[in-house]
């Protein structure tokens, strides 16, 4: 099994290992303020939308306003998800097949 110690020549290794572990940890921190503000920002272009833009890009008003609850999480990823369901049902779902005055099913959707 092989163990990397937090050492380097000529330092302590306890204030080595702290020193990589609070630039760890202000840079998470940095990371999920930029998150919230980019995700705040894209919620609000969102919202300023009509239905039919939204349409335009797979969405829905109410996908809008349930990626503004905090238990979603990350509102791009929800969004991207939610986007992504509604094309795979779309693409899954029967099709109606119209030939020769026949109306039939294509269950495949293709």
């Amino acid at each position: 099994m092989n163990t990397t110690i937090c050492t380097a020549p000529g330092r302590r290794p306890l204030l080595d290992c702290a020193a990589r572990f609070m630039f760890r940890l202000i840079a998470a921190m940095a990371e999920g303020v930029s998150r919230r503000a980019m995700n705040r920002r894209v919620l609000q272009q969102l919202s300023a939308m009509s239905e039919r833009d939204l349409r335009d890009i797979g969405l829905v008003p109410q996908d809008v306003e349930d990626a503004c609850l905090p238990e979603n999480g990350d509102a791009s990823l929800f969004l991207i998800a939610r986007r992504g369901e509604r094309r795979g049902s779309r693409r899954l779902a029967p099709r109606v097949l119209r030939h020769n005055g026949a109306i039939r099913f294509h269950p495949t959707g293709l």
